[in-house]
């Protein structure tokens, strides 16, 4: 099985690891945002920092909820970076990320979503998810994430 090391939006000390489900396993890379519950309700958007095949001795291992990006938005260098300056200002990697990507990239429990009535959408083209998120918002124009 593989495991991804993520680098969550706060102030904690390490990061956590998750499982990687198979069908994300040939997709999922270093630097790419995933969505992972943390805790029991909430939800967060995490950086991949490092995949490996270790299971967490410690804790039980929850599985990365979606892969939210085909290609990396954050590079290797960047995250060494990262590294660099939570050990150089005393902080934690998760309060670098969080001041270092632009608050569109950062999913929460509390983001709401919306449909953007401006853009013309082929229901063809949406995947059985991304159909079912749009039937929800046609419903009800703005939901939170957890929903």
């Amino acid at each position: 099985m593989l495991f991804a090391d993520v680098i969550l939006p706060l102030a904690l000390e390490r990061n956590y690891t998750f499982g990687v489900p198979i069908d994300m396993q040939d997709k999922i890379k270093i630097g790419c945002r995933v969505e992972v519950q943390f805790g029991k309700r909430k939800v967060y958007s995490g950086i991949v920092k490092k995949l490996h095949d270790h299971k967490p001795d410690v804790y039980d291992v929850k599985p990365i909820r979606t892969l939210l990006d085909r290609e990396p938005i954050v590079t290797e260098a960047q995250i060494k970076f990262w590294e660099w300056m939570a050990s150089y200002y005393m902080c934690t990697e998760g309060e670098v990320m969080n001041a270092s990507l632009p608050s569109h990239l950062k999913l929460v429990s509390e983001t709401f979503v919306v449909m953007n009535e401006d853009i013309n959408i082929d229901e063809q083209d949406l995947t059985d998810e991304e159909f079912m998120v749009m039937q929800a918002l046609e419903i009800k124009r703005s939901q939170k994430i957890e929903e």
